[in-house]
């Protein structure tokens, strides 16, 4: 699935009509099509308040097929004029010799009347702007916007919900609060804003006609997959392979009062099927964990000549689950940087420590996976957590290029980027909001690299196992904790 911006969404519409000659009211008629299979079993009323452009053309066909098939629906066209879209033009002539039920509003008086008009509807499907819109919208709109939003009826926008920016995710001075929105082939780059997701609602991506390699002509680098991708990576193991092909497994993790963020990070990391796991962290969380990770081997800070054989020896290295940053870890840090040269995964602590030293993030370029949330990436990138979420996609790919590193934006919809391309994760959800979450994802992706996966895809393998765990987990809880995910994980 693509994720694109306003501009190159109607370039791929423009392609497909003028290159492939694919006429537009033929994609208008699909789509068309599409949304009516969708909805028309789930109401008997419907009111269509649309605009006069290409959206309101979709929403117009729409209202055929349902007219056609028996459904009682009202057409109410918004600010009519002569200047009608060719397309929208079509499907408004068929409506009228059809004797259809249509009605316009173009003034104040209109909209007040409206709210008396929803009374009688079961559904609103909103086809008034779509992916064109670039202007802050009037009184006029703004206040018939907001009657539709206050009728406390289920609203099915077209496209994008009237009145929301694509690029930024933010009202144009107002928007519809859709339940619902089918969007057309592509996702829209605004929709990844989190501010957008209370004019959303459920999110559906529908095809209308346009060929996979129009989009990928336009592409943005930017991508959503489906489940059968992620399965395609997963390696299938060797029969005769043993714990030595699956790799050496380092994390240094843990202190006092944080040992739980270590024996999370590091089970998950033997849960994923490491071949062979050892934890560094100090001599107290030693004491408390090291009854507990059976599976896994510890050392504690003092064992120096140990720590540095497990070091070199390492086929990855995590840093910073539970550490507190101190003189300590920054000497196991720089151990690391200066006498071991294979990946390492840094999150937590490890993120803090590299925001206040720049230049140590400099000596791991080319070898290292970040794996912040918005307020680690906020120390890292000066900026504050609203302007990085308004944004994500770019503030995450041009930190990984400028830096040359993988890096996992963690949150809803977490973004993976290697500064080339982009990922958008769609598994989890805000049940898995809980403390030692990211410890746990540390550890799957510290697990699939030693098994020999590239850092970036096992950032996006084991973002995905991470977010799928806790969704099957989520079924039956209210929230689901890191530890729910380690004891499930054979679900997967």
């Amino acid at each position: 699935m693509y994720i694109m911006s306003s501009c190159n969404c109607k370039e791929i519409d423009k392609y497909a009509i003028e290159k492939l000659k694919i006429p537009s009211i033929i994609l208008m008629e699909n789509a068309a099509n599409e949304i009516y299979l969708r909805i028309k079993n789930k109401y008997d009323k419907f009111l269509i308040i649309c605009g006069t452009g290409n959206n309101g053309g979709d929403a117009l066909a729409i209202g055929r097929k349902l007219l056609l098939n028996n459904y009682q629906v009202k057409i109410i066209i918004i600010n009519p004029k002569k200047n009608y879209s060719s397309d929208f033009n079509i499907n408004y002539e068929i409506l009228k010799n059809l004797n259809s039920d249509i009605e316009y509003i173009s003034d104040f008086k209109g909209i007040g009347q409206l709210k008396y008009t929803i009374k009688e509807y079961d559904v609103i499907i909103d086809g008034i702007f779509g992916v064109g819109l670039n202007r802050t919208l009037n009184e006029f709109y703004c206040h018939l916007i907001n009657e539709i939003n206050l009728s406390n009826k289920d609203i099915l926008s077209i496209d994008v919900p009237s009145g929301l920016d694509c690029n930024e995710g933010i009202p144009l001075g107002n928007s519809i609060r859709a339940n619902s929105t089918y969007t057309f082939e592509v996702i829209k780059k605004g929709f990844l804003n989190y501010k957008a997701i209370e004019y959303l609602g459920k999110i559906e991506t529908i095809s209308i006609g346009i060929p996979n390699e129009v989009k990928e002509k336009f592409s943005e680098n930017v991508y959503i997959f489906d489940d059968d991708y992620y399965k395609g990576l997963i390696k299938k193991r060797a029969i005769y392979g043993h714990k030595g092909d699956y790799g050496k497994c380092v994390l240094v993790a843990g202190s006092l009062g944080f040992s739980g963020a270590s024996y999370i990070c590091t089970e998950s990391c033997v849960k994923t099927g490491a071949g062979l796991t050892t934890l560094i962290t100090t001599e107290e969380c030693q004491k408390i964990v090291s009854n507990q990770l059976i599976e896994a081997m510890t050392i504690n800070y003092t064992e120096l000549d140990r720590v540095k054989s497990v070091v070199k020896n390492a086929n990855v290295i995590a840093f910073g689950p539970g550490i507190r940053g101190d003189e300590k870890d920054k000497n196991i840090l720089n151990c690391i940087i200066d006498d071991y040269s294979n990946s390492i995964v840094v999150d937590a602590e490890g993120i803090n420590m590299l925001s206040r030293d720049k230049s140590l993030l400099k000596k791991l370029q080319d070898r290292v996976v970040l794996t912040p949330h918005l307020g680690e990436m906020s120390r890292l990138v000066n900026k504050t957590i609203g302007e990085i979420e308004k944004d994500r996609i770019n503030i995450a790919k041009n930190y990984a290029k400028d830096n040359r590193c993988v890096l996992v934006l963690k949150g809803y919809n977490t973004v993976i980027t290697d500064g080339n391309k982009v990922y958008v994760n769609n598994t989890g959800s805000s049940k898995m909001a809980t403390g030692g979450m990211g410890d746990c994802l540390t550890g799957i992706i510290t697990s699939l690299i030693g098994q020999g996966y590239s850092k970036l895809n096992a950032c996006l393998l084991g973002v995905y196992l991470h977010g799928k765990c806790g969704d099957i987990v989520a079924e039956d809880k209210y929230s689901v904790l890191a530890t729910d995910i380690i004891k499930k994980y054979h679900l997967l």
